[in-house]
């Protein structure tokens, strides 16, 4: 005999949360409170409990991770907690098709780690969720009554963009200059397969010399401590630059800490940039904010104010604001 498929009271949910290019997904039933003890009643401490309700919660990763600093492989895993009063173990299984309370067996298991729980506000229905969002980790967390259970997930998202990197490139994404000119800056501007980098940037700049990836040639030479070399092509770099792309530049260079070259770059480009360009005042407004950078309140006011000048009239009143803050703290 058939069974036909009716709404369950606990409801099934799914969260995915992304870390660089890599997904974790959970799939889970959600239980509610209703009035009854979970910790130590409903869910007994120091017995396995299938972190959810119905079937056996699954969490996925699409890339190797490190759970609470130990390693686990891609994949699907049945995702089971053991209570205890002080910590809570969170169990990894290689079975993910389990009705709930068959748990798994020893064999089966394939990670388990000790966490500490939180109290928490009270939460009627049993979630799953994710905190801590940083480049390369976030933190899951369960949430259920008084308790909230969190575990710590690590991707190694340099690892996975340059394999990533790797395959695109085998592909459209390989011909022309954009690809291996987007590779090879993700590359310099997170300090990793620097070689690799050179190699994927000069095949940028033979299919196609442009700024942006001489520019990109430029910083990896200065990584590899060939200052003049760095130097000579970043000025043939700003040769070929729009105004625009001179500003991004500029501020590259600020944002690095490297001011006083940022200024440099920014003070050329409103003396090279006719005064009818449409953006000139955003030009001159960023010479204004490397000398605040720097320090120089009263270069500052004079370059927000030559900005001002020349900027639209809805950006006005924002430049006033600038130069009257300024003025404030001196």
């Amino acid at each position: 005999a058939q069974t036909i498929m009716l709404p369950r009271v606990s409801q099934k949910s799914t969260v995915i949360q992304q870390v660089g290019l890599s997904k974790v997904k959970i799939i889970y039933h959600s239980p509610a409170v209703n009035g009854r003890s979970i910790w130590g009643a409903l869910v007994p401490y120091d017995q396995m409990w299938r972190a959810g309700a119905n079937d056996n919660t699954i969490i996925y990763f699409s890339d190797d991770v490190k759970i609470e600093g130990k390693s686990l492989a891609a994949g699907a895993y049945g995702l089971y907690m053991t209570p205890h009063q002080n910590s809570v173990d969170i169990i990894f299984s290689s079975s993910t098709s389990n009705w709930g309370s068959i748990l798994p067996t020893q064999e089966e298991i394939v990670l388990s780690v000790n966490v500490q729980q939180k109290e928490a506000p009270h939460t009627e229905w049993l979630n799953y969720g994710f905190t801590n969002r940083g480049g390369n980790a976030v933190t899951a967390n369960l949430n259920w009554e008084k308790w909230c259970i969190p575990f710590n997930i690590e991707v190694d998202v340099n690892s996975v963009v340059l394999d990533h990197i790797r395959g695109e490139l085998k592909s459209l994404a390989g011909f022309g200059y954009l690809g291996r000119e987007q590779a090879a800056r993700y590359c310099l501007t997170n300090d990793v397969s620097l070689d690799e980098a050179m190699v994927w940037i000069d095949g940028s700049i033979q299919a196609e010399r442009r700024f942006s990836n001489l520019i990109v040639k430029a910083g990896l030479l200065q990584k590899q401590g060939k200052g003049e070399e760095a130097a000579s092509l970043s000025e043939e770099a700003l040769s070929l630059a729009s105004p625009a792309q001179v500003n991004i530049y500029g501020y590259q260079l600020m944002n690095g800490g490297k001011v006083d070259q940022a200024l440099k770059v920014f003070l050329g480009n409103i003396e090279s940039t006719p005064k009818t360009h449409p953006f000139y005042w955003g030009f001159v407004d960023s010479v204004g904010e490397a000398y605040l950078k720097k320090g120089d309140k009263k270069n500052a006011i004079k370059y927000y104010s030559m900005a001002k000048e020349y900027a639209p009239a809805n950006r006005q009143s924002y430049l006033d604001g600038v130069i009257q803050g300024i003025k404030d703290k001196m």
